[in-house]
């Protein structure tokens, strides 16, 4: 697991190395890239994923799954899909993943490479696949 964990921060920091500013890295970084995050309990079955796929050509998508279960009670599943557009900004020296969606809503959230290798996104940590956005 670690010589896996060294490979994919070594792959990830030669492609943000390769560009000249942070911003520049980072677009260089996430284009092409699908990011995922899972989080579930044992105790509950609850389980959420979320998957974004960054495409080169600036556009996303944004997939989020949960799904929940308590013993004795209902249970249940949802899902949603959010498309648009992406781009990175940086001011005041943090780094912004900045998006507008295909219905006109607009937002950013902070954005940096934790020590694990993950892309932590609005304080969301996600673990990187490059070249399979799918887009």
């Amino acid at each position: 697991m670690k010589k896996v964990l060294c490979v994919v921060l070594l792959f990830f920091a030669s492609f943000l190395a390769n560009a000249n500013s942070i911003v520049d890295q980072w677009k260089s970084g996430l284009a092409g890239s699908r990011l995922t995050s899972y989080s579930g309990s044992a105790i509950s079955s609850n389980s959420t994923l979320t998957i974004i796929n960054f495409c080169r050509n600036g556009r996303y998508s944004y997939y989020k799954e949960g799904s929940w279960s308590v013993p004795g009670t209902a249970g249940g599943a949802s899902n949603n899909t959010v498309t648009g557009i992406w781009d990175v900004q940086s001011l005041n020296s943090i780094t912004y993943l900045t998006y507008k969606t295909d219905r006109g809503e607009q937002g950013a959230f902070p954005i940096y490479l934790q020590a694990n290798g993950r892309v932590n996104i609005g304080g969301a940590a996600y673990a990187v696949e490059r070249g399979k956005s799918g887009c």
